[in-house]
Order: C-alpha cells, then sequence, then structure tokens
C-alpha cells in the first residue's frame, strides 16, 4: 500500500502515522485503490483516507513540536 502524505505533516511524524496505518488493517478501499492520502485538517489532527475516492478511514490526533514549523 503506498502512502502519501500533504506537504504540511512533517517529516518526524510520518513515521509514526505509517505504523496507525499498518496497525489499522487498510488494505484496499471499497473503489479498489490501495493508495492512502494523508492530510492535516487542522493543526492537531490529520484525516487518513483513500487517494482516489476520498473515503475517509479514521481520523488521528497529533502532537506537532514548534521546532518541526
Amino acid at each position: 500500500m503506498k502512502i502519501e502524505y500533504d506537504k504540511d505533516i512533517p517529516n518526524a511524524l510520518r513515521h509514526s502515522i505509517k505504523q496507525e496505518i499498518k496497525q489499522s488493517g487498510i488494505k484496499e478501499c471499497d473503489c479498489g485503490c490501495d493508495e492512502i492520502y494523508v492530510t492535516l485538517i487542522e493543526t492537531d489532527r490529520i484525516d487518513v483516507k483513500c487517494y482516489d475516492c476520498g473515503k475517509s478511514y479514521f481520523e488521528l490526533a497529533i502532537e506537532k513540536d514548534d521546532s518541526d514549523t
């Protein structure tokens, strides 16, 4: 499964996000897509969704370190 990240998501968080996605067991969307897009929806929340159709799998609360910005 390929994961694309919004440019606003710090690199330091990407490994942790990837682990959460793996633990969730997402394999493929109902539309047949096996790509995930991770986007920042608020300063402390991300949305994990299908890259093609936009179906949201789940949201995660994140803690951004101010030194990352």
